[in-house]
């Protein structure tokens, strides 16, 4: 069972949490580092706030009855976990890898007998303190913090070393679960629960990707190197010279269903183990502006903050990455293109993305018309998609994907089916031509009308009677299909072509038009040569 805190409950609690930072002495632990000009400084402000909320959420945590019974540990742990995330997002404060450490726990042993939740969270609070003022006065100078932003790292690290050494005094077979607005809680472990942001990807799964095979193998290789990124040292174990994964394929190959089955195994890998991840799809509407400038800008908010920040790792899809950038030798292009295209060089180079084997990049394209450098930085060979080319593959696809569980309704043999097969070979169909194909012969599945009673039943009698109402498609009517389909593309490709002829003849004959009256102009005399 899950509880769950709404950010409403949080907020109820945000009065008395910052009474208790107040009475706790954090304010002046903090301006006693930096006080500024007047006695404190924005920053420090700033992340006085974060640590209200954090004491907030740990307040209407502790008031949930499954918490309160797990005890004294688990919500000072709720804290800390809180504590560390939300200094972790203040503003102007450069976090490093989290400490490894934790702090002696035997300095925390009666946090399980505290029953008061206020009590416990003045006690964490008043400890934090200490810690802050214990390195002002450290020994050692340079362990000293020296300004505002120094103090903010040093109060987070506090939060970070309680968390784990909670952690060890909890125990491992604690099952409760608890969703917070910033955290997800699974016993000890926490995660941003932004990592379960919607992320637009499609449903589907490597199982349900045919052919493509070199795209798969490569982009499970990436998706698994970039998962095994070590947040605690703040490194990747495998160097991951290449984070940039680039296909190049015709519509209708698979390239997106391919790509968003890779991003969907790269999410779930990690949250089997437990690491904050982000899938990010770029679309056109995040790099196409029509204010100057405004593209690039956009682009950059989006890798810097979404993706290079992100609280663990991440991963994006941009398909079509050619439609987004001319040749910057075209005359046509537009200074946007080139703001655009030079952000996406320094992304891609590494002088603002880093490569860190924490983030990776899947581009595609259906065309090689691009900037000749940034082809070059997307990588040395693109991976070719071709989609499925066997008479299994598309069999596969049809049958077994696209038709999946309409079997009863399709009285067609495993010859037959390889038939079909063949004949989607032969005539050259895309994976994208198959899926019309289906639609079809579902709509024709389902093609009856529905009795009167229909509309009244439940959904699971309607269901019923769907089966049982249902046509059966036979090998003769799927072939027909086949055809009517192909007849249909070839109908569509030679207007399209004839259109592209036209506009061609059109461009011709401007350009000649243009070419005889600049002549006209140039052999004309000019009235003083008269």
């Amino acid at each position: 069972m899950s509880d769950a805190l709404t950010l409403q409950e949080v907020e109820r609690e945000l009065v008395t949490a910052r009474k208790l930072v107040m009475r706790a002495g954090l304010p002046e632990a903090l301006s006693a580092v930096d006080g500024g000009a007047f006695g404190t400084t924005p920053l420090n402000l700033e992340a006085l706030e974060e640590v209200g909320y954090a004491a907030a959420s740990a307040l209407a945590a502790g008031r949930l009855p499954r918490v309160a019974t797990a005890g004294g540990v688990f919500n000072a742990f709720v804290l800390a976990e809180h504590g560390a995330f939300r200094l972790g997002k203040v503003a102007k404060v450069q976090v490093g890898p989290d400490p490894t450490g934790s702090l002696s726990t035997g300095a925390y042993k009666d946090f399980a007998d505290r029953q008061a939740v206020e009590d416990l969270t003045l006690a964490i609070l008043r400890d934090a303190a200490s810690f802050l003022n214990f390195y002002r006065a450290h020994p050692v100078l340079e362990k000293r913090p020296k300004r505002d932003s120094e103090a903010v790292v040093c109060l987070r690290s506090y939060f970070r070393l309680l968390g784990n050494a909670l952690r060890r005094m909890g125990s491992e077979r604690e099952d409760l679960s608890l969703r917070t607005p910033d955290l997800k809680f699974e016993g000890y472990k926490a995660v941003p629960a932004s990592t379960e942001e919607p992320t637009g990807l499609l449903k589907v799964g490597i199982e349900d990707v045919v052919g493509n095979e070199d795209f798969l193998k490569v982009g499970r290789r990436l998706v698994r190197d970039v998962a095994g990124f070590d947040l605690a040292k703040g490194e990747n174990p495998k160097k991951v010279r290449n984070q940039i994964l680039f296909a190049l394929g015709t519509p209708g190959c698979g390239k997106t269903v391919t790509a968003h089955a890779l991003l969907n195994e790269f999410l779930s890998i990690c949250e089997k183990a437990g690491l904050p991840a982000k899938a990010r799809v770029i679309r056109r509407t995040d790099w196409a502006s029509s204010f100057q400038n405004a593209s690039a800008s956009q682009l950059l908010d989006i890798f810097k903050n979404e993706v290079f920040e992100a609280p663990g790792v991440a991963a994006v899809y941009w398909p079509d990455i050619d439609t987004a950038f001319a040749a910057r030798g075209d005359a046509d292009i537009r200074s946007e293109e080139k703001a655009t295209l030079g952000t996406l060089f320094g992304i891609l180079d590494g002088t603002i993305g880093p490569k860190n084997g924490r983030w990776l990049l899947i581009c595609d394209a259906n065309t090689m018309h691009m900037d000749d450098a940034m082809t070059s930085r997307l990588a040395q060979t693109p991976l070719k998609v071709l989609g499925p080319t066997t008479p299994e593959h598309f069999v596969r696809l049809l049958r077994d994907i696209k038709l999946k569980g309409r079997a009863p309704w399709l009285p067609i043999s495993d010859a037959e089916w390889l038939t079909l097969g063949k004949l989607c070979v032969d005539r050259g169909l895309s994976g994208r031509n198959v899926d019309a194909i289906a639609g079809r012969v579902l709509t024709e599945i389902e093609d009856f009308e529905e009795p009167a009673e229909y509309f009244s039943l439940p959904f699971e009698a309607k269901q019923k009677m769907i089966m049982e109402l249902s046509n059966k498609i036979p090998v003769a009517r799927l072939e027909q299909l086949v055809e009517e389909h192909i007849k249909f593309e070839k109908g569509a490709q030679t207007q399209a072509e004839e259109e592209r002829f036209k506009r061609r003849v059109e461009e011709i004959t401007l350009h000649l038009s243009a070419q005889r009256a600049a002549m006209q102009v140039l052999t004309k005399p000019s009235p003083a040569a008269g």
